[in-house]
């Protein structure tokens, strides 16, 4: 693990995503860490990502209580809670096993609720941008070029070196017993 990945200014990003691949190497070894991984790789990025947002809404409520896209981020929290709680427990196949295979099972319920919970959190985004306009304008400085195209150059730098990273990973399996040709 980079150390990159343990800089709190980048969140861990390198984590979450190596976490999602983590399960391809050794799914059938150990299926119960895979299942947890999987869901530490959505519920992390999550979590680091609305942090800012959680804390003004439930821990400045005399700002939130003015503020009209407060409803919006609190239904796109639960939107998100009920995804991954559909995620997670696979339901409702899991009580009518057959019944729900091609429509309405927990992955289609996921990404509806996926869904939702993005449209909620763009108009959130939308609200919250105009209404706190004025008090961005005088508070904050506009970023500058160069801060929008190297934070857009480490993105793709992350990106490119998880995916030569497990590329080359791929490539060090060595082959089962069954496939090699006797000399």
């Amino acid at each position: 693990m980079s150390q990159v990945a343990g800089n709190p200014c980048f969140g861990g990003w390198p984590s979450p995503t190596r976490a999602s691949f983590l399960p391809v190497f050794f799914e059938i070894q150990k299926p119960g860490i895979c299942k947890m991984l999987r869901v530490l790789a959505f519920a992390f990025p999550y979590t680091w990502d609305s942090l800012p947002v959680l804390f003004r809404v439930f821990l400045l409520p005399w700002e939130s209580a003015e503020n009209e896209a407060t409803v919006y981020h609190q239904k796109h929290v639960a939107m998100t809670l009920l995804a991954s709680f559909f995620y997670s427990a696979h339901l409702p196949e899991r009580l009518a096993p057959g019944r729900f295979d091609y429509i309405g099972h927990s992955h289609q319920l996921f990404h509806v609720c996926v869904i939702l919970a993005t449209h909620m959190q763009m108009e959130a985004i939308l609200l919250d941008k105009t209404l706190r306009k004025e008090w961005l304008l005088t508070h904050c400085r506009p970023l500058v070029f160069a801060q929008i195209a190297g934070a857009i150059l480490l993105c793709l730098i992350f990106s490119l070196s998880n995916i030569v990273y497990f590329s080359a990973a791929l490539y060090r399996i060595p082959e089962p017993e069954l496939h090699k040709k006797e000399t």
